[in-house]
């Protein structure tokens, strides 16, 4: 009876230090994701510091004067929106143009490589 409480007693001593141990193990370092990768250095600009102010209504529309100034003011809004979402569109074209021919270089590589060691080759 003895021998098996020493027996689990170590065990248990056992766990506990290796428990210890695996703490102490420094953590591997995390991989960075490719989500967060961008070739954009200074970032994309955001629509709110490239369109004009939002277009704030009169206060009443029987002022003809101030309501035929909002209507203007909505039409150039409209206007500046409609030109930034067609520079973004472009530019994400390109973005995928690009993307395209990377990985088409990529796959030319590859290719390259696995005649090179007779990967492809079948025996």
């Amino acid at each position: 009876m003895k021998k098996s409480i020493y027996v689990i007693l170590i065990l248990i001593a056992l766990n506990a230090v290796g428990l210890a141990v695996a703490a102490t193990e420094p953590s591997a370092q995390p991989v960075p994701t490719a989500p967060i990768a961008t070739n954009l250095a200074a970032g994309y600009p955001a629509a709110t510091a490239t369109l004009p102010p939002m277009p704030t209504p009169p206060a009443s529309i029987a002022d003809a004067k101030a309501t035929a100034a909002y209507i203007a003011a909505v039409d150039a809004y409209l206007k500046a929106s409609q030109l930034y979402i067609d520079a973004a569109t472009n530019d994400a074209n390109l973005v995928i143009k690009e993307r395209n021919a990377a990985i088409e270089s990529a796959n030319q590589a590859a290719a390259a490589y696995n005649a090179f060691f007779k990967i492809d080759t079948k025996k």
